[in-house]
């Protein structure tokens, strides 16, 4: 694996990274030098993806996170400590999503997503923070992984699309607050991406009879580039927001969605488009 530096010698921890976006970051953190703590609950995908850098002269671990508990979010900061020695980078990537009307919305479903999304952010910041302050003036950097469906959201994501509203505007005050630690915390608005979330879109294009095919040439029609995105195309960003090249930037959005907000212009766009937003 090629070390081109840009991370070299920093500890990230990325939760939800053992597929998609999440993997995406933890992959290309690894290239570029960094030390991975794997963050997820699925041990043999954790494997599978420590197996993937680790053969490519890359650094990574896996550690078995509730993202929803803080006894497991103190598990997982100590073991980074102990077998790191720091925490430099936290990326709070994991979420789940659901498509139903609000009406038909339970509570449980509700609060579930809630715990997932919004609750394992301030969860993993709180914990992260303390270990963050050892490195001095140098700190770290936090990154929130929300959504594009906060500047256009959707019918039947009621959970989803607040949860992630929740999670910018956690963002904001976590990078007011920890500033004076040197702690760096942005955000980041994924648009369509080619992940197993699309997944949940395709089924339903089946019902509606569209090809796979189709709904792809949709979604790329929805966005200004003309395409679905890559996780590589959210990795590098995060891997900026990662390094010291961002040492300026703090309490930001990060819209990567191909110019998918500006080109809908708020508007509600495609009905089945729009109950693709979810996980």
């Amino acid at each position: 694996m090629t070390q081109r530096g840009r991370l070299e010698g920093k500890v990230c921890i990325v939760t939800g990274s053992t597929s998609g976006i999440g993997r995406g970051i933890a992959e290309l953190f690894a290239q570029e030098g960094a030390g991975v703590v794997i963050a997820a609950r699925r041990a043999d995908a954790g494997s599978e993806v420590v197996k993937a850098i680790t053969e490519k002269g890359g650094t990574a671990s896996f550690f078995r996170l509730d993202v929803a508990d803080e006894v497991s979010w103190n598990a997982i900061i100590d073991y980074t400590l102990k077998t790191y020695a720091k925490l430099d980078v936290l990326v709070n990537n994991a979420g789940i999503g659901f498509l139903k009307p609000i009406v038909e919305t339970t509570i449980p479903e509700w609060r579930n997503v809630m715990a997932t999304n919004v609750e394992s952010v301030f969860l993993g910041t709180k914990a992260a923070v303390p270990a963050m302050k050892r490195n001095g003036r140098a700190g770290g950097s936090i990154i929130n992984i929300s959504s594009n469906i906060v500047y256009v959201p959707s019918a039947m994501n009621a959970a989803y699309c607040t949860s992630k509203g929740a999670v910018a505007s956690f963002s904001k005050v976590a990078a007011i607050e920890l500033a004076r630690d040197g702690i760096r915390v942005n955000t980041i608005f994924p648009g369509f991406v080619r992940t197993a979330i699309l997944d949940v879109a395709f089924k339903k294009a089946e019902e509606t009879g569209r090809t796979k095919e189709e709904l792809l040439a949709m979604f790329g029609e929805s966005n200004l580039v003309g395409r679905v995105g890559e996780p590589i195309d959210l990795a590098y960003p995060v891997v900026f927001l990662a390094s010291d090249e961002s040492a300026f930037v703090t309490g930001s959005d990060f819209v990567i969605d191909g110019g998918e907000v500006w080109k809908r212009g708020g508007s509600t766009g495609d009905a089945l488009a729009d109950d693709a937003r979810a996980p």
